[in-house]
């Protein structure tokens, strides 16, 4: 045994050296290639390896086919359907406003100015409404220099509505009183006083210049109020208004008129989505009388449309068909009547252009409401819009800021203007007045004139919750006359700014800006075929300011400013407005 361990041993140190020494013997061999570079960790990989696949598949390469016939056998199936009823929701919705049944309010200001100015109206109903409404202005003292420039306006209306089925009638009666006096630079001219010989027609500015009319108008109609175009409307009133002044004049109004609506079947070349057609007839009598004559006239007209409409745009074709009656002479006119809409961005921007025509009867009750001083032998007449052309985009940005721009281009014949002469019209006034050696230079006389018409209108509407609102809008004017010098009194500019200022409805802060450029004004005197030429004013602003105090719902006080500038600038040829004025009082809800 042990003779086997020490051979095991002597072999075991000689195998050891036999490897050192081949070891040794390799190492000293120059290797082939001087440098080795790894250029990326060493991944080994056994590329002919059988990969297992963790799921098998079997590639079968018999193919079987499926030839086999079936047909579908419908059954009805009876289903028993009970849904459960719904527990009704309870709707919370807000308190209805109180309403008062009237409202009264008075006051005191400058110039010795009374005011009072009621309402009365019943409160919800869905059978009736019926209202009155009173006021009274009226100025005691003077303007500068002006001796009998003092003035007064009363107003009554009472008006009422019957509700029935879809149909409302009705009805409306006002009753106005205006006294003026023909206070303007008599230019040199001395008024005789009044007496009971000169207080007529006949002689109407003695006296002492005062004016007085009276105004009544009543309107009863019926129709229905649903506002849907797709559906049928009608509407049908009529109406009388009489007006009459201090010296016997008078004027009568009869006016019949009334239009229906009905949508139209479909359109036979399918473009159309939606058409609609629109039917108005009016016809207005007048009979206007004073000492000197008597004037029967009249007009009497009929506007067919079509409106129709198909995605962003809608338009209407018609035509205005009017009789001009005067003194039973008749003359036929027709106008066109169209206009498209088109909304190229929804709500936010509309284009659109229109155009038009028709007959205007400048009748004593418009004048005299134009111009209270005009004289009481007025030169009534017809307008004729030969055509009126309209140009315009309108729109919104947002809830609070909305905009409407628009250029209008009109032809009319027989324009009114107002003018002052120095000599008494041949025509209307009588030759008593050259016995009485008077000639009226104190009211306006009408006189008219072919002209081309350009206006140019922007507005820009803000309104900021309810707390804040503003408006404000400016007009462009330019006038082509066929034989005037100017379009008299009127201005070439006109801007109005108004704003309203609501502090947690306890304080209300208004504030107006009425703005007017230069207007010129005309006399007439005897023997010159031109008339005397004068600059009214200049470019002005007249600036109102009001605030109010909410003492509570029904109790509140106000004051309000008006003319702050002082600037008693005259809107008609030597008629000068009153300076700075003031209004305070209080209103109270019952």
């Amino acid at each position: 045994m042990q003779k086997v361990a020490f051979f095991n041993t002597i072999t075991a140190i000689s195998l050891i050296f036999a490897v050192f020494y081949s070891v040794n013997a390799l190492a000293q061999r120059e290797l082939d290639i001087d440098e080795i570079q790894v250029v990326a960790p060493y991944e080994p990989s056994i590329s002919d390896a059988f990969k297992i696949n963790l799921d098998p598949t079997i590639e079968d390469t018999v193919t079987v086919d499926m030839d086999f016939d079936y047909r579908i056998e419908p059954r009805r199936a009876y289903v028993r359907f009970e849904p459960n009823p719904i527990t009704p929701a309870r709707m919370r919705g807000e308190p209805l406003t109180k309403l008062y049944r009237g409202l009264v309010k008075g006051g005191y200001g400058s110039y010795q100015s009374p005011y009072f100015e009621g309402f009365y109206n019943t409160l919800r109903s869905d059978e009736y409404a019926l209202g009155v409404h009173l006021k009274h202005r009226s100025s005691g003292e003077d303007i500068d220099n002006f001796p009998n420039s003092t003035f007064s306006r009363n107003k009554a209306n009472v008006y009422g509505t019957r509700f029935y089925d879809n149909h409302a009638l009705k009805a409306d009666v006002t009753y106005n009183r205006h006294m003026l006096h023909f206070y303007g630079e008599p230019f040199g001219l001395t008024m005789p006083e009044k007496n009971d010989q000169n207080d007529s027609l006949w002689d109407p500015f003695s006296g002492g210049t005062r004016q007085r009319y009276e105004f009544l108008s009543s309107e009863v109609s019926f129709g229905n109020y649903d506002n849907d175009p797709s559906g049928f409307t009608y509407n049908t009133g009529l109406q009388h208004q009489w007006l009459s002044d201090r010296y016997d004049g008078s004027e009568h109004l009869f006016r019949l008129h009334g239009n229906i609506g009905s949508p139209v079947t479909a359109d036979p070349f399918g473009v159309m989505e939606k058409q609609h057609f629109q039917l108005e007839a009016d016809a207005r009598y007048y009979y206007h009388h004073h000492v000197a004559d008597t004037l029967h006239t009249g007009i009497y007209s009929l506007k067919p449309k079509l409106h129709s409409a198909v995605d962003r745009l809608d338009f209407y074709l018609g035509a205005n068909v009017s009789v001009e009656d005067d003194n039973g002479n008749f003359t036929l006119r027709a106008y066109p009547l169209a206009g498209v809409n088109v909304q190229i961005i929804p709500d936010n921007l509309i284009a659109g252009v229109d155009v038009s025509g028709g007959l205007k009867k400048q009748s004593w009750q418009e004048l005299s409401e134009s111009n209270p001083f005009v004289s009481p032998l007025p030169g009534t007449g017809f307008s004729n819009v030969r055509s009126d052309i309209g140009l315009g985009v309108h729109g919104a940005l947002g809830n609070s800021f909305s905009y409407n721009l628009r250029i209008n281009n009109s032809q009319i014949d027989n324009y009114p203007f107002f003018a002052r002469t120095t000599y008494p019209d041949p025509g209307l006034v009588p030759e008593a007045l050259d016995e009485a050696g008077f000639m009226p230079n104190q009211p306006f006389h009408v006189v008219y004139d072919d002209i081309r018409k350009l206006q140019v209108t922007g507005e820009l509407f803000y309104r900021f919750g309810e707390r804040v609102s503003m408006h404000l809008r400016g007009d462009y004017y330019d006038y082509t006359l066929d034989e005037l010098q100017k379009a008299w009194h009127k201005p070439e500019f006109e801007l109005s700014f108004s704003t309203n200022y609501n502090i947690q409805d306890k304080i209300i802060l208004t504030a107006e800006v009425l703005g007017r450029d230069k207007t010129y004004g005309a006399l007439y005197t005897t023997g010159e075929d031109q008339p005397q030429e004068f600059e009214l004013h200049d470019l002005y602003a007249d600036v109102n300011l009001g605030i109010e105090y909410r003492y509570s719902k029904r109790l509140s006080v106000f004051l309000n400013f008006s003319n702050i500038v002082n600037d008693e600038y005259e809107r008609w040829l030597g008629y000068p407005t009153q300076g700075f004025n003031f209004l305070g009082g209080m209103s109270f809800a019952f």
